[in-house]
């Protein structure tokens, strides 16, 4: 996708050519490696990586000293509410709720009302998305109204930037899949699908398992991700296309993703950072916050998924972001929508999990996700002399929680409010501008930018 031009936005704060931004004090961590050095922005790039020095008093400065400075995080899944969701989120919300979890970019996915499959919604999300204190990397629809029957128009929606094309839900049909990689393999762009088998319970509350039949509630087994991931690797190894396996689940689907890229085949895969974190007995209490998509699975599942983004099988750690309103979730359980906003959490989870390097989680939450999304100039992108400025400035070792902080999602449907977390983003720069500063969103009003 084309680089876009650096545009003012509500909630930043503006350099000027004279006033360079510096990033004093902190470790630069890209795939080169670590360094101590301090990173000058100049008109929305990287001017100079320098070693650190008194910074020039014109400069506007953001401490970094203890800190880590590396690429914006880039999510390959966020639902953004709009249009047709907007009691529960909009752009503005959740790209604001995006730049305090550190991601320079999100993937909006297009199971909005209207979906997102025609040249018009595509041109409305662009417009919509023009003062979103993030970059919105558009996807589009596989099928034609997300319906499942025929293709939507890709050549035309590839030729207008779009890259990632997913119904965002399960595809049963094989022959669709079959056509859309065909289809979309030479114009560079990937065809995302969650695996799921619907007629073995795919849209279960619950993993079936002994926790489900105590608790008394339907459950999806392991073999309906199983057998769809199955049956949509063995289309992608007939076309050879670009196959993305969207928030999987189970430690057997992480064996066949492991086994295709032995293969050679151009598979990857996604997990969320709450799969990593909790298992089925965690939704014993009936608690509809524990709801989740694809549902979450034992001890078991769990460890071969961590165990995924450690070496590397599991390409990135989305957050998943489903925001809901707050009475959807006034519900029984398993009557209650799936689904957790996450875009303020999913960094601080992966990069403060014990099993989890620095490394690793950089590379899933930014670097790996950043090129398949074709973004590296939105996020992800090595920290150097004339890169995009698309940074993020991470503590490790400062303590906080949601509720403490507050939130800039408009959703409340997330586990997470008083989990005690142990990594905050202290700032996120987006072409240079200062959007998050001191772990809080900048102003809108600040310099005189509109809200």
């Amino acid at each position: 996708m084309p680089e876009s031009e650096p545009s003012p936005m509500p909630g930043a704060r503006v350099a000027n050519a004279a006033m360079p931004l510096v990033i004093a004090g902190g470790d630069i961590f890209d795939r080169s490696g670590r360094r101590r050095a301090d990173v000058v922005v100049r008109d929305g790039r990287i001017e100079t990586i320098e070693t650190p020095s008194e910074p020039d008093a014109a400069a506007r400065v953001i401490d970094a000293t203890g800190c880590v400075v590396t690429s914006g995080f880039v999510d390959l899944f966020a639902r953004l509410g709009e249009p047709g969701n907007e009691e529960a989120e909009t752009i503005a919300t959740g790209s604001a709720a995006a730049a305090l979890g550190g991601f320079t970019a999100v993937v909006a996915q297009p199971d909005t009302d209207p979906p997102l499959d025609r040249l018009g919604e595509l041109a409305e999300l662009r417009r919509n998305a023009a003062a979103a204190r993030c970059h919105i990397v558009p996807a589009a629809t596989i099928s034609a109204e997300r319906a499942g029957t025929r293709l939507s128009p890709m050549a035309e929606l590839a030729d207008a930037g779009v890259a990632w094309f997913t119904d965002v839900g399960p595809l049963g049909d094989a022959g669709l899949l079959r056509r859309a990689l065909q289809y979309v393999g030479p114009l560079g762009g990937t065809v995302s699908v969650r695996p799921s088998t619907s007629n073995l319970g795919g849209d279960a509350a619950m993993a079936e398992g002994a926790v489900s039949a105590r608790m008394g509630v339907a459950g999806e087994p392991s073999a309906s991700e199983e057998l769809a991931a199955a049956t949509a690797i063995g289309v992608a190894r007939l076309t050879r296309g670009r196959l993305h396996l969207d928030r999987i689940s189970a430690a057997r689907t992480v064996k066949l993703v492991r086994a295709a890229k032995a293969d050679g085949l151009n598979i990857t895969a996604s997990v969320t950072a709450e799969h990593l974190f909790f298992i089925d007995a965690d939704a014993d209490t009936y608690d509809p916050l524990m709801r989740a998509e694809p549902p979450y699975r034992t001890a078991a599942d769990r460890e071969a998924l961590v165990a995924g983004v450690v070496d590397r099988t599991i390409d990135a750690v989305v957050s998943g972001h489903c925001p809901v309103p707050p009475q959807a979730k006034d519900l029984p359980f398993d009557e209650a929508p799936p689904g957790i906003a996450a875009l303020e959490t999913c960094a601080a989870l992966v990069l403060g999990h014990p099993d989890i390097s620095l490394d690793a989680a950089l590379d899933a939450l930014a670097w790996r996700p950043a090129e398949l999304a074709r973004a590296t100039h939105l996020g992800g992108a090595a920290v150097a002399p004339d890169s995009p400025a698309n940074l993020v400035v991470l503590d490790l070792d400062r303590p906080w929680t949601l509720r403490e902080r507050g939130s800039a999602s408009m959703a409340r449907n997330t586990p997470h409010r008083d989990r005690p977390m142990s990594a905050i983003v202290r700032a996120t720069v987006l072409e240079g501008r200062e959007i998050v500063v001191d772990g809080e969103l900048c102003p809108a009003a600040e310099n005189g930018i509109r809200p």
